[in-house]
């Protein structure tokens, strides 16, 4: 039964855990803290023993206790080692294995728009996505998933992982943060979860005429003054992203005066930096990634007419978060030729490849494939997790800085055996040579490249379709 269905079943228990106001929260010096300054104490590593500030809520037999690496609560199903440190917490469960779900709750805090949760976690199961590992906001008793990783659930994963979600508010909002982790009754079943960290967002706007905020978080969103509501007239307002690598825009809204009302974006620390883009009007511009180290945006509004504004979330890849020499275990030599660099750019691959080209006849073109850039990302399947389409031939190039390697594994696979198949090739090219061919529902394992760059072609045929797959990559030394 999946855990959905578990929680179904238990929701009338929780209620009146979800209706219950969060413990009071007491600083070091046993004084109340305030709902609003908790979120700086919600990280915990677990290298303190405890759970604190995070309480357990467990309505059964299993429950979340803090465990040593070194002295498992299951020496039948010891959990890989941490990244950091030697303790974490796992759902724990009696010494008849029974299954059931384990709740970990935050207290009470208020979280700000850009507000991030992000924790490293570990899960295992016998039978594939058997297990769950749910994270969830709630504002009284309403809840809104923000993760779900039943997809890491298999019997072959011995891997701690990172993941992340934006808590979903546009304003201050008291809320607190729950983990639902359905554990089974297998030996080889296990969740656990380490290195908890909510960081808040950089999330400020200035008066007209005032200095440029500084964004120095890593991530943050930031808006036009008074949004949702109306900016004001004569705006004259800069946010200034500095120290990176790598900046990223997302936009989540957009909407002014066309021609009047403009948000103007230089790549650099003045306005006399080059002038990447004027941007006006009602329209949603695509997300922005550029390699610079700083960039400059300012708002100005005329005296007449204004509108509801704009919200963006920015995302900065620091120069000093280079990753640490590593020899993959799973290539067949110890020692490498120097790392290739590729120097081919974007409009070099949309002329030469094809992208999201058919060789069906689906009832809809496809829109898949493309140049993917950065340190890290996501590469999904067309519509995942739902179905893709028939007669696809998507072509997806990853391309990580120079310098650098690609790593490339799977979070989650399912294609019809024998017919749908992924390709990996160690290069942009598809005459390279080819570091992964599948097709099925195994996980395939972890690809490494030669040269900073792989082409990653998933290929359909005319019948049947699958949930598809999600891969993550990473740059490696």
């Amino acid at each position: 039964m999946r855990a959905t269905l578990i929680y179904s079943l238990l929701l009338t228990s929780l209620l009146a855990i979800g209706g219950a106001r969060s413990p009071i929260v007491l600083d070091s010096e046993g004084t109340e803290v305030d709902p609003k300054l908790v979120r700086t104490l919600l990280d915990n590593n677990f290298e303190s023993g405890t759970l604190n500030p995070w309480y357990d809520e467990s309505p059964g037999y299993v429950n979340w206790r803090v465990e040593n690496l070194a002295s498992p609560s299951e020496a039948n199903s010891t959990a890989p080692k941490p990244d950091t440190g030697t303790k974490y917490v796992r759902a724990a469960r009696n010494a008849d294995l029974a299954s059931g779900l384990a709740v970990l709750r935050s207290p009470i805090f208020t979280a700000s728009a850009g507000d991030r949760v992000s924790f490293d976690f570990w899960i295992r199961s016998k039978r594939p996505e058997g297990n769950n590992l749910e994270l969830v906001w709630v504002v009284d008793r309403t809840e809104q998933q923000l993760v779900s990783l039943s997809q890491y659930s298999t019997l072959s994963n011995y891997e701690w992982r990172t993941q992340s979600a934006v808590i979903p508010v546009n304003s201050p909002t008291e809320g607190a943060l729950i983990f639902y982790g359905y554990c089974g009754s297998n030996f080889e079943d296990a969740i656990a979860i380490d290195n908890i960290l909510v960081e808040s967002s950089t999330y400020t706007t200035q008066a007209p005429g005032s200095d440029c905020t500084v964004l120095s978080a890593s991530f943050g969103t930031f808006t036009s003054p008074n949004y949702p509501s109306s900016y004001p007239e004569n705006a004259n307002i800069c946010w200034l992203i500095t120290g990176a690598y790598s900046i990223t825009l997302q936009f989540n809204n957009f909407e002014t005066e066309t021609g009047k009302d403009t948000l103007k974006i230089y790549l650099g620390t003045t306005t006399s930096s080059e002038l990447f883009a004027d941007l006006s009007g009602s329209y949603t511009p695509n997300a922005i990634t550029k390699y610079t180290e700083s960039m400059l945006l300012v708002f100005t509004s005329d005296s007449a007419n204004s509108f509801t504004g704009f919200s963006i979330t920015y995302q900065i890849v620091r120069p000093t978060t280079l990753p640490s020499s590593t020899t993959p275990s799973t290539k067949a030599t110890s020692t490498y030729a120097p790392i290739i660099c590729v120097s081919s750019t974007e409009t070099d691959y949309l002329t030469t490849y094809p992208w999201g080209v058919t060789t069906g006849s689906p009832s809809e073109p496809s829109s898949c494939g493309g140049l993917i850039s950065g340190y890290s990302g996501i590469i999904e399947s067309p519509n995942y997790p739902n179905e893709y389409g028939n007669g696809l031939d998507c072509r997806y190039l990853v391309q990580v800085p120079c310098g650098y390697r690609v790593r490339l594994y799977f979070n989650s696979f399912n294609t019809e055996s024998g017919y749908d198949f992924v390709n990996v090739h160690d290069g942009p090219s598809t005459s390279d040579y080819i570091l992964l061919r599948t097709s099925g529902t195994t996980r395939p394992s972890t690809v490494y490249s030669s040269s900073n760059e792989i082409l990653l072609r998933f290929t359909t045929d005319g019948s049947e379709t699958r949930s598809g797959w999600q891969a993550t990559f990473e740059y490696y030394y």
